[in-house]
């Protein structure tokens, strides 16, 4: 009889104990800000959006998300784009408002807009929630695709596996940043906020 009551108070007792740690590491996730923060870095060298993701641990991990590589905009090169995204991004991110991104337009142009909410198009984005400004006739669908699917090979530095990344709206799809974010690949660099070429 005495027996089976320690047995059942020892149970009892790790349970309880599995419950405060799971508790401690939750308050400690919180305490440490608990949310992913985006930056302007480099992954092999190139201007890179990275996001740092907090672990239960306490220590953090960096992700790539987009690696800069293309020089359309004139007077806008990866190095100037990188951080003016990238705090587009962390600033929707203290906001709550980057859960999706979706296609939409501002003063005409496409854009990627940040979303609380898996709208299949925004015919206005706000200007805070511009993510990316594409260029005149860019298909911003076509964009999101590209990001939600791309994947590590010899030609795209960055490739994502799209289960789960992309989400559908009627015809049109969006891009769950959680999942992307769970889906990209570490960043093959030492962290920094620094860039080479100035950025922070």
């Amino acid at each position: 009889m005495n027996f089976q009551f320690i047995k059942q108070w020892a149970t009892i007792g790790c349970f309880s104990l599995a419950v405060i740690s799971g508790l401690i590491q939750n308050s400690q996730a919180q305490q440490s800000g608990g949310k992913a923060s985006f930056f302007c870095g480099t992954d092999e060298g190139k201007p890179a959006t990275i996001v740092r993701v907090p672990q239960r641990n306490g220590k953090t991990t960096l992700r790539t998300l987009i690696i800069w590589e293309i020089d359309d905009f004139k007077g806008y090169p990866p190095e100037k784009r990188c951080p003016l995204v990238s705090q587009k991004f962390q600033d929707n991110q203290n906001t709550g408002d980057l859960k999706y991104i979706v296609s939409g337009k501002a003063n005409n142009s496409p854009v990627l807009c940040a979303s609380k909410e898996n709208y299949n198009y925004i015919a206005d984005c706000p200007d805070p929630n511009v993510l990316m400004t594409l260029l005149p006739g860019d298909d911003s669908q076509e964009m999101i695709r590209k990001l939600g699917e791309l994947q590590y090979n010899s030609v795209a530095a960055l490739r994502h596996s799209s289960d789960e990344v992309l989400v559908s709206n009627g015809n049109l799809q969006a891009i769950n940043v959680n999942k992307w974010i769970d889906n990209s690949l570490e960043t093959n660099t030492q962290e920094s906020n620094k860039c080479a070429w100035g950025c922070e």
